[in-house]
């Protein structure tokens, strides 16, 4: 085995890898590198050992903000009860979090070409602003963003609208997609 690698793994190919996104051909490839690689073999335990508390983590209701795809997929087959709503630019749609959702998320649907971030305002129609994210790194592969609450919190929010509103980050600040969500309070 290698101390040294000339050539690493890019650390979005190992969490693909870890998530069990990567296509198989690109997983005998990462597997033999891997083998041979003890500084790539290393980030790898490295990134499953974070990897295992963010699942410790979306079950007792602490992730917020934006995951990726691959992310959502593991969480789910590690058993974390996600409920996900998705929406297209324009589109109001009903929600509600359920006594047994671990985490709540907002699919955001959207054309990403040619950008390389964006951000994310949310807000009540009653009460204003309640989060901005900026610097997003644009999911051209995915063509959304996923915007993810902890159930509990989810279920503790009023019968409510929220707004959530997709612009391109920096200054130029194009409107990529505006979504609503027409949450009902949980009984």
């Amino acid at each position: 085995m290698t101390a040294h690698c000339d050539v690493p793994i890019r650390d979005e190919a190992l969490l693909d890898y870890w998530c069990g996104d990567a296509q198989a051909d690109a997983n005998h490839h990462m597997e033999e590198h891997l083998f041979a690689c003890s500084e790539c073999a290393g980030r790898l335990e490295r990134l499953t050992s974070v990897a295992g508390a963010i699942v410790a983590l979306a079950r007792r209701g602490r992730i917020s903000g934006i995951i990726s795809r691959p992310l959502l997929n593991r969480l789910q087959r590690d058993g974390v009860n996600v409920r996900v709503f998705s929406l297209t630019p324009g589109e109001t749609v009903p929600c509600a979090a359920f006594p047994g959702d671990d985490l709540v998320v907002a699919a955001l649907r959207a054309d990403f070409s040619g950008i390389s971030a964006v951000k994310l305002s949310v807000s009540q129609t009653e009460q204003g602003p309640i989060a901005e994210i900026t610097d997003i790194p644009a999911p051209v592969r995915d063509h959304e963003v996923l915007f993810a609450t902890p159930g509990s919190q989810v279920r503790e929010m009023p019968t409510t609208r929220l707004r959530l509103t997709l612009s391109v980050a920096g200054d130029d600040g194009r409107l990529l997609g505006e979504y609503q969500l027409d949450h009902s309070a949980t009984p």
